[in-house]
């Protein structure tokens, strides 16, 4: 039986989730920040004949999320994103009980698929970066601190980010970044944070600033600071420059992490 989850299944979901928490990250993100009665989001829960939770589906504005077990009726859940009047744009592929949500959909199908490394920061393995090169200060950003980070994103190329997005994690979540003589050179930030993960997004560093280790040294100091509230970080990345960085500061394999972006057939 599939139906919409309300506040009442609060705490059943998060247990069903927290079987695989990096990669239900931003539902338990969306279930902790704004909860089930908001119209930017949508739950389903499929239930096996007992009453037991066995497929969570999470709706965010125009993205998907969606985790079962390998007995979880795909099929229905499928029909449930085909059918949705919201058109489906990103879909977060990692179900659970299959490889792939992808052959489900018949609406859609995939523009562009992304298959990334998923990796998970564990505090007693914490590697701290050194201090930067002199004159360089790293320091948590604030709103005032927008303008100038909207240019600096704007500039990111398959990492830019809209003003939107900029502000959210200033307002919401947190942001480092790493400046010279007032010009922001490098940034980090979480996209989603639970009470006990956070997701790191965002890092980016200007063309002529690198190799200088300022990559590392915001995601050290974004890191230090998620550690501190006790939040695990989580991340995936796609290059092996970028994994060179974050298996420095201690992170650890988890597995794939695949994002799809969707158009209709």
């Amino acid at each position: 039986m599939i139906r919409l989850l309300t506040e009442w299944d609060r705490q059943r979901t998060i247990d069903f989730l927290r079987a695989a928490p990096e990669y239900n990250l931003y539902t338990l993100g969306n279930i902790e920040r704004i909860g089930f009665a908001h119209d930017l989001t949508q739950y389903w829960g499929d239930f096996d004949e007992a009453g037991a939770l066995r497929g969570v589906l999470n709706r965010y504005m125009q993205g998907w999320v969606v985790f079962g077990a390998a007995t979880c009726n795909w099929t229905a859940l499928g029909q449930i994103v085909d059918a949705h009047a919201t058109t489906a744009q990103r879909l977060q592929d990692n179900p659970g009980g299959l490889v792939s949500f992808l052959p489900f959909l018949h609406r859609y199908e995939p523009a562009r698929v992304s298959i990334q490394h998923l990796m998970a920061l564990e505090a007693a393995n914490f590697a701290a970066a050194p201090t930067p090169r002199p004159h360089v200060l790293v320091r948590r950003a604030t709103l005032a601190d927008l303008p100038q980070l909207v240019d600096f994103y704007a500039a990111a190329g398959h990492m830019a980010r809209a003003k939107a997005a900029v502000e959210q994690p200033l307002q919401s979540t947190r942001l480092w970044l790493a400046e010279k003589q007032g010009e922001i050179l490098s940034a980090a930030l979480t996209n989603a944070e639970t009470a006990d993960l956070a997701m790191i997004g965002g890092v980016f560093t200007k063309p002529n600033a690198r190799q200088q280790g300022l990559s590392r040294a915001v995601c050290s100091a974004l890191c230090n600071e998620l550690l501190t509230l006790g939040r695990r970080p989580v991340l995936y990345w796609e290059t092996a420059a970028a994994g060179a960085v974050y298996l420095r500061l201690g992170f650890h394999n988890v597995g794939e992490w695949r994002s799809v972006r969707l158009q209709n057939k």
